[in-house]
């Protein structure tokens, strides 16, 4: 029975990291790993998921919002180029996700931030996305003699399958409760045995 609940509270609050390429998915934070730095990457629509945070895919269209915020002090000191390109196929969920491809680099942006040095570690970019696709993102870092990049894909406008992340944790408790309930009504009553006279 308790194996049961167990394996139900697992399935459906699990934090295991999982990632498509550079960005990854740590509990409730997304990193993003440039060589051996990281960023904390955020992905916002606020007219049409406003309180939503996306680590990666955005399941709309419309006006988005992407925030890294430098963990590393020292990528202040270095120049951060972001780029997006329209890619033909969804992520692939491996690591080959994260490998660079030299041919997409030299492709011409969707769209670009050039590269210069952000020196409160915040970097903010607005994109108004207006059909859905796939997408490949970069970010490159360049500091003195040392050059760093991350690939990740995303897509745009294909709502996540499966349970929405906000119904997760509700919908485990319900089952839990459920479990419980069923446990006490099928479970017998204790019969005390009782002394007779003769």
């Amino acid at each position: 029975m308790y194996k049961i609940v167990y394996a139900a509270i697992m399935l459906m609050v699990s934090t295991a990291s999982w990632s498509h390429g550079g960005v990854m998915n740590e509990g409730n934070e997304c990193k993003l790993r440039v060589g051996p730095y990281v960023m904390n990457f955020s992905g916002y629509q606020l007219n049409n998921n406003a309180p939503m945070q996306f680590c990666d895919d955005l399941p709309t269209t419309g006006e988005s919002y992407i925030v890294l915020d430098f963990i590393d002090n020292k990528l202040r000191d270095m120049t951060v180029n972001f780029r997006v390109i329209k890619s033909d196929t969804a992520a692939l969920g491996t690591s080959e996700d994260g490998l660079v491809v030299d041919s997409e680099l030299k492709e011409t942006p969707f769209f670009e931030i050039p590269a210069k040095r952000y020196p409160y570690g915040t970097m903010k970019i607005t994109q108004q996305f207006t059909e859905k696709g796939h997408f490949v993102g970069y970010v490159i870092v360049e500091g003195e003699n040392e050059k760093f990049i991350s690939r990740f894909p995303f897509s745009v406008g294909y709502p996540e399958a499966g349970i929405p992340s906000a119904l997760k944790i509700p919908i485990a408790m319900f089952v839990i409760i459920v479990i419980i309930m069923i446990w006490f009504v099928r479970k017998k009553p204790v019969k005390f045995n009782e002394k007779r006279d003769d």
